[in-house]
């Protein structure tokens, strides 16, 4: 027998790793989506530039109108394969996965031919399209005068040799920046002796930065995405990064930890929705609930479930974890109870006790793990009043009337009907 009661509530390694698949399920998907969805908008932008040029040409293609077909089909599947709700099995997701990964192999596909038609476009009407992303990287060095000899050094020559890896790279902002100040550079430059110094320290780098920067750009997307993702259902603000190294390192450690407080939270609202679901189906009625969060951070959630006419369990979620369960009255004022109704409420503690452990087998049987921390007697100094007015609550409920015979609820149908 026991009076208030104080656990810490674990899922089994069993029923953590199936929560855990199924979280990197869901995350996988949501990723798909996103991923489709962005490069859907690059497609998007590769058709308005092919438009621009076909407008100022004055003439329209075959090739460009199959292309925006192939765009307007693919929205259209968009639409289709994101169509999934929260609670979809493992099966269901698995599958939403399968078909989300079929259209963004559509969808690349589609992007890779977007970019042939642009550059034949472009080509052949002669234009410059989207300058601010395609660059022609030359350096001018007009400083060295127009001498033959110097325009043949063999330094200029390493120089141009290296611009000419990255030649039409689509590039970020602050690399388009820094190559802007690399020819402002350049064209001061009015000393062959200073050609080597610039180019091992200056454009080397550069154009390693800018290799880098195609070799991982698309990994950097997929963990921006990833983390994006992972802020938003953490409830967390989205942090900037600006592609780098360095960045793509913090990412990582970034997308970790929020992995790790995600799974800590899914396991949490597992816990607390088995709690929920266990004393509905033992007849136990939700009939308030409230949040709380305390001046020193900490969070915790209180749902009132129905005893008895007059009487409820008080069933506190905190977030480490600990889940105490208390019976008290039911009143609408802060007040202590009167030695009668200490030693009536006494009663109904006791009774609670078989039906705890009902509870516990039924936890059990969900995959959670129960560790036992306190079990207090069911003695008078334990009884205490719970102000409905603290709580949120979905119906009227009785307040506690001492002495009074209280209408038993009918929760005995429930209790053993598993053996």
């Amino acid at each position: 027998m026991s009076g208030p009661k104080t656990s810490s509530y674990v899922l089994t390694e069993e029923q953590r790793r199936q929560l855990e698949e199924r979280q990197k399920n869901i995350q996988e998907r949501d990723l798909l989506r996103e991923k489709g969805v962005e490069n859907l908008k690059k497609i998007k932008a590769i058709f308005e530039d092919i438009c621009d040029v076909c407008i100022e040409a004055g003439e329209s293609r075959p090739d460009v109108e199959a292309f925006q077909k192939g765009y307007e089909e693919l929205s259209s599947v968009a639409r289709k394969v994101s169509n999934y709700h929260e609670r979809d099995s493992i099966e269901i997701i698995k599958k939403q996965i399968s078909n989300l990964e079929s259209f963004c192999a559509m969808v690349q596909k589609l992007q890779v031919e977007g970019q042939e038609v642009k550059k034949r476009v472009t080509t052949e009407y002669k234009k410059e399209l989207n300058k601010a992303m395609v660059i022609g990287f030359e350096l001018s060095f007009a400083g060295l005068g127009a001498n033959r000899k110097e325009r043949d050094n063999v330094h200029i020559q390493k120089i141009q040799g290296a611009l000419k890896k990255i030649e039409g790279a689509e590039l970020p902002q602050e690399l388009r920046l820094e190559f802007e100040q690399l020819q402002k550079r350049a064209m001061e430059i009015k000393s062959l002796d200073f050609l080597e110094n610039f180019c091992s320290l200056q454009v080397y780098p550069f154009v390693h930065k800018c290799e880098y920067y195609q070799e991982h750009v698309e990994e950097f997307e997929d963990l921006s995405m990833q983390y994006g993702l992972l802020a938003k259902e953490c409830g967390e603000e989205k942090k900037t990064f600006s592609f780098s190294e360095e960045a793509m390192g913090m990412l990582r450690s970034e997308i970790a930890r929020l992995e790790k407080a995600l799974l800590a939270q899914k396991e949490s609202a597992y816990i607390s929705e088995a709690i929920d679901e266990a004393m509905r189906d033992m007849g136990y009625e939700l009939v308030g609930e409230r949040n709380v969060q305390k001046r020193s951070g900490k969070r915790f959630r209180n749902g009132l479930y129905l005893f008895e006419e007059g009487t409820a369990v008080n069933v506190t979620f905190s977030d480490n974890g600990q889940i105490s369960m208390e019976l008290g009255a039911l009143d609408t004022i802060d007040r202590m109870p009167t030695e009668t109704e200490a030693s009536e409420l006494t009663s109904d503690m006791e009774a609670f006790c078989a039906d705890y452990e009902e509870l516990e087998r039924r936890l059990s049987q969900k995959g959670i793990s129960i560790n036992r921390l306190t079990l207090l007697p069911p003695t008078g100094e334990y009884a205490q009043v719970i102000n409905t007015s603290d709580y949120e609550l979905v119906k009227p409920v009785e307040v506690y009337k001492q002495g009074k015979a209280k209408k038993k609820m009918t929760r005995g149908k429930y209790l053993y009907k598993e053996g």
